[in-house]
This record gives structure tokens, C-alpha cells and sequence, in this order.
């Protein structure tokens, strides 16, 4: 299963996949859930790992590596 594969109109990411995002508020996070409607682009809610902070952001933006970097991924 390719990460970066098609499905709907946007990136294969799955509750349980953890990314490591870049910058300042880096550290690792975690697919909480996935949002898919018919009218906008996928998007995941994440969560970050030993932390209390969570966020919204465009399945898209996982796949740009400025961004963020894949770590593990949810067997399914």
C-alpha cells in the first residue's frame, strides 16, 4: 500500500498513522480521523503524541515533505 496512492480524490492516510511535523511546533502526530465530503479536498484531524494539542490540515500537506514526514503507518 503506497501512502501517497489515490483514493477518492485524495492522499491514502488512515487513522493510526503518525507523522512527524517540521518547524517550530514540531513532534509527532497522530491520524485521528479522516474527513472525507464531496465538495473539498480530504482532511485529517491529528493529535499530537504526549501532548494536548490537535489540528485539522488538508491530507494534501502530508504528503509535502517541508511539512511533515511519515513515520509509521496503521496496518490495516
Amino acid at each position: 500500500m503506497s501512502l501517497f496512492g489515490r483514493r477518492a480524490r485524495g492522499t491514502e492516510v488512515a487513522p493510526g498513522d503518525v507523522f512527524r511535523k517540521a518547524g517550530t511546533y514540531g513532534g509527532e502526530w497522530v491520524v485521528e480521523r479522516v474527513f472525507d465530503y464531496p465538495d473539498i479536498p480530504r482532511h485529517v484531524r491529528l493529535v499530537e503524541r504526549n501532548g494536548a494539542r490537535a489540528m485539522t490540515v488538508a491530507a494534501s500537506m502530508l504528503a509535502d515533505p517541508e511539512s511533515f514526514t511519515p513515520l509509521r503507518l496503521a496496518e490495516g
